[in-house]
Formats: C-alpha cells, structure tokens, sequence
C-alpha cells in the first residue's frame, strides 16, 4: 500500500477529542488545502477505507476500538475578511473566529460564545445558543462531494438547516471545507460584553472536567407538544411553556440520575445533560450511561431522547 501523502498509522484519537476518549485510527493525516484534501479522499477510495473527517472532536465519541479506517483533520484554518462578509476555513476554532469578528467590528455570533469546536463542525451540526444558531449568518458553503470527489458551493437554503441540522449531518459525502458568513458591522461595545457574560455563565454552570459537550438535544417545536399530551399532569415552569421546549438536563435530572457514575463516567453534578470523563472512562462507559438515561427517560416521559453526539467506530 503506497503513502505518497504520509499519512500516519495507527494513531491514538484519545488527545484529538475533548472526551478524551477513543482508540487508534488505522490511518492518519492534517489537511490545509483543497488538493491535500482530495489526494488523502482519492488514497483512501483506492484502498477501500472508510473515511472519517475530523474537527476540534467535540460532539464526538470514538469507539475503544478507534477507527479502521482514514481519519482526516480538517487544518484549513484561512480567515478572509470582504466589508461585513468572513470567508473561513472549516478548521477555524469557532472562538478564535468570533475574537476575529469583534477586532474587526463585526457582530453577530458572539452568542455562541464558549461553544469549543471548529466552524466546520458548528455549521454540520448548527450549533447554537442564547437565541442565535450559526445558520443565521450562513451566506454559503463550500463542500468536496466524496461521491464524485468534485468541490461545490451550496446556498443557505441548500444546506437545509434545522434544530441541530443540517443536509451535512444527513449526508456523510459531504464534507464542508469553508464557509462564509454574513455579519453586521457596528460598535462592538455591547458584543464583546455579552461574549464575556456567555462565558461567565458557561464557567459556571457547565463541567470543567473532560466531555463531549451536551448530549443530548433538547425538546422542542412538535417534540413538545407530543411531550404534554403524553404527560396530562406534568407541572412545568412558565418559561417552559413560553419557549415551548424542554431541556434534556431537565429530564434527566428528573429520573434522579445527576451524579450517576459507570466505571469512569459520570452524569455531571453541574449539568445533567453532560457525561464527563472523571479520568479513565472507555468509550463502553459513556454508552452505558447513554442507554442508561434513555431508558429511564423512556419510562418515566414515554420520551425517547435523541442524541447530540456523534459515535464513530461502533
């Protein structure tokens, strides 16, 4: 099997993610460029190996028997400023690009400040917060087709965004290489003040200690009315019922589970809907307790909680 692109092997995926969690990928290699891009794609086609693409590795969870096949990582980091339009790479750290923005008085997606990942993996999976959702600012996308290894540029509507959707997340040939963002120009007084209170907050109520981020979503929309009509005599708060959604931590804190632990995995103390590793949790830790508060949910709301992370290798 020839490597002109040397690609590595082997590759512990533990330290790529931030459950730090995760076995080897069989094959390994960064990206900067289109070119590199569809070389290490055409490498992997020719071998018949499975591809993975690779962010920040949050919102993700890597089996204990990694992945036997090519991981890519997405290092496509370019930042392009036009008036109040960004073109960025997908690699882009969601953080950094919002720090970009408020330097150059662009305003906009400090609401999703404190959210670790890359824009890349934010846009796949519409990240959001506080209001605001990443697809409020998509103009364009630009994605490599792994069925025709072609590059093509999708609109705002051809991204069929939804509550943490998108055709991307449906799809796996697409692979989002950059974005770009429309924004609003303007004093960024009031901005960089909410962006520091977000952080704050997410200090606070959110774990220090290693995770995936929340996992899982949220209900909402007809979700939520399906919900009351299956609980006649449940006792929800008025801004529940004024947004019309209820947090998964919510539910899970109902079924008594905050604190629950499996091997080295724990139900945070802080936030109900994450899972953290207290330091030496596998993979089968974090599905056990993923089984576990589905099924307790289950029972008890006649609710069936989807999932935010992504499992890979299972």
């Amino acid at each position: 099997m020839s490597n002109p692109l040397k690609i590595q092997q082997n590759i512990s995926l533990k330290d790529f993610t931030t459950f730090k969690i995760g076995g080897e990928a069989k094959f390994f290699i960064e990206v900067e460029n289109e070119d590199e891009l569809k070389k290490a794609c055409a490498w992997a086609k020719e071998n018949s190996l499975p591809i993975f693409i690779l962010g920040s590795g949050s919102n993700l969870l890597i089996s204990d028997g990694g992945f036997d096949g090519l991981v890519v990582r997405m290092k496509n980091e370019k930042l392009k400023m036009n008036n109040d339009t960004i073109s960025a790479g997908a690699g882009v750290n969601l953080n950094s690009l919002i720090d970009y923005c408020l330097k150059n008085n662009l305003v906009g997606l400090e609401g999703l400040s404190g959210i670790y990942g890359t824009l890349g993996g934010a846009v796949r999976g519409n990240a959001g917060a506080f209001g605001a959702s990443i697809s409020d600012f998509v103009e364009s996308v630009r994605v490599f087709d792994l069925s025709d290894f072609t590059f093509k540029n999708f609109s705002k509507d051809e991204c069929q965004f939804g509550y943490r959707e998108s055709i991307f997340k449906k799809n796996r040939n697409l692979v989002i290489w950059s974005v770009e963002l429309k924004l609003i120009s303007g004093d960024t007084t009031e901005a960089k003040n909410k962006s520091k209170k977000i952080i704050e907050k997410r200090n606070q109520t959110q774990p220090s200690e290693p995770s995936a981020g929340c996992i899982f979503k949220n209900i909402k929309n007809a979700e939520f009315d399906n919900f009351l009509k299956n609980n006649p005599d449940i006792n929800l708060s008025e801004k529940f019922l004024e947004n019309k959604a209820v947090p998964a931590a919510w539910l899970i804190e109902s079924c008594n589970l905050k604190g629950r632990e499996v091997g080295g995995a724990k139900i945070s103390d802080v936030h109900a809907n994450f899972i953290v590793n207290t330091g030496l949790a596998t993979a089968k830790d974090i599905i056990d307790l993923i089984n576990l508060i589905k099924i307790s949910v289950r029972a008890k709301f006649n609710l069936e909680l989807e999932e935010e992370v992504e499992k890979i290798g299972f």
